[in-house]
């Protein structure tokens, strides 16, 4: 299988670090002040720094599978959180919710510029983070689990959930509580087995050709 060739489970933990950078530097921002620009920052640096260490330590033939895989992982997030902001959309439509589930991307990009620019850049930078981080958040899957699914997806995007629901309320000061949980939990389970779908029909459709291209050697 591609998968066999990947490195061990240790080393893909280590790897986790940088694409998570922006959900744990939120984390930071959320309980310590600190910018959330610098927090980012801070993690990403360590985050290269790890992959550097942990690349320079792989044959050839894992670096190959390793950067395959995050391929794999980029594709299916970005799927994923397309999925996502359309679940999340289509529940506040059809239930006819009060709640605006795009709200929050105008706070990501206010934590990011700062108060008095345009509600356009703001919004424009909110996006980019939401779409960033749900991107990454999938590659963060795609290296944790060697064989995708969709309920160990389902599974990864409940955690998500937990961690959104344990620090967004007090946070944003959010009214509509109850909404927002069911909003979000929809949304998450949603992206979580999109996510494991996608990753694993890319991993499944890649195995075969490897396995030619061993036969062929």
């Amino acid at each position: 299988m591609a998968s066999a060739s990947l490195p061990s489970l240790r080393r893909r933990v280590l790897l986790v670090g940088l694409p998570m950078a922006g959900g744990a530097g939120l984390v930071m921002h959320i309980l310590a002040g600190i910018s959330l620009l610098l927090a980012i920052a801070f993690l990403a640096a360590l985050g290269l720094a790890v992959w550097a260490w942990v690349l320079s330590r792989l044959d050839p033939g894992a670096r190959a599978a390793l950067w395959q895989r995050a391929r794999i992982g980029v594709v299916a997030g970005l799927v994923a959180t397309a999925a996502y902001d359309l679940a999340r959309y289509g529940t506040v439509a059809l239930f006819s919710m009060s709640f605006r589930p795009f709200h929050v991307l105008n706070l990501f990009g206010e934590a990011f510029l700062g108060p008095g620019h345009s509600a356009s850049a703001t919004f424009v930078v909110g996006l980019a983070y939401h779409v960033g981080n749900g991107t990454f958040f999938g590659l963060a899957y795609t290296l944790m689990f060697r064989r995708p699914s969709w309920w160990t997806g389902a599974l990864w995007g409940i955690a998500l959930e937990l961690c959104m629901a344990t620090l967004y309320p007090s946070w944003l000061r959010i009214q509509m509580l109850r909404e927002f949980l069911e909003v979000s939990a929809i949304g998450h389970v949603v992206y979580g087995s999109v996510l494991g779908l996608v990753a694993a029909a890319r991993v499944g459709r890649v195995a075969p050709v490897v396995r030619r291209r061993e036969v062929v050697r």
